[in-house]
């Protein structure tokens, strides 16, 4: 029955009514994302003890979806990893040495760190969403470019993102004025604005922030900080990175609806939650928590229903730049009782992505979030490593 409603919705999807927020959450949500994601997210959570003592996977790629994903882009840049399963044996290691070598990272396919990753993704989101077309180049220079144009400052275009959700959905109203923006002589122009002017791209200044850490051999450690500030901003990209990977493994599972129409879903989830996305720079965190787990309940939702949904779109909207999604399901998640969640609440409020820069508020929600741990929460952003949170509160007292 459950996919029966997926399946069902997936036919009305274009037409979804921009109502108010609980007809919203109660009929676009449920109906199309939640569908199959669900039962996947409550599935996945039941066997991983099962399958976590045998898995193969070295630092830097946690799972088969990574390890595909990485292959794909390592084959892509001319690395040759071979053929494209997820499993990460001798051929991908070796592919991986080559990218250290050409990149100058220490080599060892067996340490595959995650700024080493995070940066070939990037590389590859660049190139897939407009990068290789722009410079006519392939394989290792259109990585090296790339790279350049990084480090310059002159990342091409729009913010990376799998081809797959590249393009949003459009109305037949959206596609007359994009004639008229292509004859303008600045259409060609790149901007490093998400949207045109709704503020500075988080992918790009992730992009900038992984390419420092590969100058400096690695991430910040408590032993070798200088900047705390610039340790704040590892740690936001790398938690960004690891909502993406977790949000992408559920939308690997979602039957009935195409990448496009659950991008299409999420941006709708966005638009409603931008009210309580907005207010995270006037109210204090308890408040805007309060106002957050108001709006949940008035839907007649489930958490898990709407934490389900909020993880799929939390990576909707890191992958195409979208704070109003992003943080608004961040939000969402720490409503619905998981306040590790909070720590990107407080990483936008600190560095001012999607909303007013506050550093007081975000020293709110960075309090809240590592108390959750040391009171045995779930840790969701790098688990394996046990000293982050000591980083985390480090960096926070020495950037007040």
């Amino acid at each position: 029955m459950t996919l029966g409603i997926a399946l069902s919705f997936a036919v009305a999807v274009p037409q979804v009514v921009r109502a108010d927020a609980g007809d919203f959450l109660g009929g676009a949500v449920v109906g199309g994302v939640l569908g199959y994601a669900i039962g996947q997210d409550q599935q996945k959570k039941k066997t991983q003890r099962t399958t976590r003592s045998t898995r193969t996977y070295r630092q830097g790629i946690p799972s088969t979806t990574q390890g595909a994903q990485t292959q794909t882009a390592l084959n892509y840049f001319g690395y040759n990893a071979g053929g494209v399963d997820g499993q990460v044996g001798r051929g991908t290691r070796a592919a991986i040495e080559r990218y250290q070598v050409s990149m100058g990272y220490p080599i060892n396919g067996y340490d595959f760190q995650p700024y080493q990753r995070d940066f070939l993704m990037q590389a590859y989101y660049w190139a897939t969403s407009g990068g290789q077309a722009s410079t006519q180049l392939s394989g290792q220079p259109l990585l090296l470019a790339y790279r350049q144009q990084v480090h310059s400052g002159t990342a091409l275009a729009a913010a990376p993102q799998p081809p797959a959700v590249a393009a949003p959905v459009a109305t037949s109203q959206e596609a007359e004025p994009a004639t008229d923006v292509a004859e303008a002589p600045s259409a060609t122009l790149p901007t490093l604005f998400s949207g045109g002017a709704t503020g500075p791209s988080l992918a790009n200044r992730c992009s900038a922030v992984m390419l420092q850490t590969s100058t400096n051999g690695g991430y910040t450690t408590l032993a070798n900080m200088a900047d705390p500030d610039f340790a704040l901003s590892e740690q936001f990209c790398l938690a960004r990175s690891y909502a993406m990977a977790r949000g992408e493994d559920l939308m690997q599972d979602i039957q009935g609806l195409t990448p496009d129409q659950v991008a299409a879903q999420c941006d709708v989830f966005g638009e409603m939650l931008e009210p309580q996305v907005v207010a995270l720079s006037l109210k204090s965190r308890t408040e805007s928590e309060t106002q957050m787990r108001k709006l949940a309940l008035d839907s007649g939702l489930s958490p898990e229903d709407l934490a389900a949904t909020s993880k799929v779109c939390l990576a909707m909207g890191y992958l195409q730049d979208n704070m109003d999604t992003a943080l608004g399901s961040a939000l969402m998640l720490v409503a619905m009782g998981e306040p590790a969640y909070g720590e990107l609440v407080g990483h936008h409020l600190r560095e001012g992505f999607g909303v007013q820069e506050r550093r007081d508020l975000a020293m709110q929600w960075y309090d809240a979030s590592l108390s959750a741990l040391d009171a045995g929460s779930q840790a969701v952003f790098l688990p394996s490593q046990s000293d982050r949170p000591q980083l985390l509160r480090a960096a926070m007292v020495q950037a007040r």
